[in-house]
């Protein structure tokens, strides 16, 4: 194999790679997002941002709103809508978060993992409080950064969660990060206080998998602290714990890897996108 070649080979998978880590970046910010933002959140020039903006813009993945910058496209929903939280998971998601937030009158959530990142994909409001965790489904945050991503991350095989931990510690010490992560295995559960939004604590647990206890997401809890105290968190945990372990199955049927659900098309083809990215 002649050197260009190679040296071809080990660019190829950068280049598949950046319009996937683009959509990703973009769909989990304010949007319009400038060049500028977009470039930086994914660690590119702006020229070099701007060609694969430009590339999946031309395929209908992104749309270009002029001076305001870049929004999701119409193609990139149509995907999220075939390979994202389908009806029937919905369908059997939220009841059960419907009973978490009724007895505890607060917001249950329920997110997947995305990469190093936690998304919400459904949530339940059921208190008219001021102060409550309003649902912003899309909302993005790292798996090491409140109770819903460590409840994930704590289940994770441990050189997955070691490159996440490195990447995301936001000030705290590997160590104590660490052992909170060998709390969360052992109680079953994660706690987290004022940390994704002010004023606001939360209790998350895994959806594991029933064949290999791999984390396919977690349900969290959340409303104001002065009523969602430590205590009160943890008088949750039973109820949360045993609602995952209902819906858990579930959603591996899904979602997981020895899926069987059938998938119906649409007028998206994965193939011809990253064809095109590799251009």
């Amino acid at each position: 194999m002649t050197r260009s070649r190679e040296a071809t080979e080990r660019a190829q998978p950068d280049l598949l790679h950046r319009p996937l880590r683009m959509l990703e970046a973009l769909a989990g910010m304010q949007q319009p997002a400038s060049l500028l933002a977009v470039a930086s959140a994914v660690g590119l020039s702006k020229a070099s941002a701007y060609r694969v903006l430009r590339s999946l813009q031309d395929e209908g993945y992104v749309d270009h709103v002029g001076r305001r910058g870049y929004r999701i496209g119409s193609r990139s929903i149509a995907l999220a809508s075939m390979v994202g939280p389908r009806p029937a998971l919905r369908q059997r998601a939220r009841p059960v978060l419907t009973r978490l937030a009724a007895a505890a009158q607060a917001t249950a959530t329920l997110h997947l993992r995305s990469g190093e990142h936690r998304v919400l994909v459904l949530g339940v409001e059921q208190n008219s409080e001021p102060l409550r965790h309003i649902v912003h489904v899309g909302e993005r945050a790292p798996l090491t950064f409140g109770c819903s991503g460590r409840a994930i991350l704590a289940h994770l095989p441990a050189h997955d969660a070691a490159k996440m931990i490195t990447g995301h510690t936001r000030g705290r010490t590997r160590a104590a990060l660490e052992r909170e992560l060998e709390a969360i295995r052992v109680n079953g559960y994660a706690l987290s206080f004022s940390e994704n939004h002010s004023h606001l604590n939360g209790i998350g647990v895994a959806l594991l998998d029933p064949d290999d206890g791999y984390p396919l997401g977690s349900i969290a809890v959340a409303g104001p602290d002065d009523r969602l105290t430590d205590d009160a968190l943890r008088r949750l945990a039973p109820p949360l714990t045993s609602a995952c372990s209902g819906l858990a199955p579930h959603l591996a049927t899904l979602l997981g890897p020895n899926s069987s659900a059938r998938l119906d098309a649409l007028d998206v083809t994965i193939q011809d996108f990253m064809e095109t990215a590799a251009d």
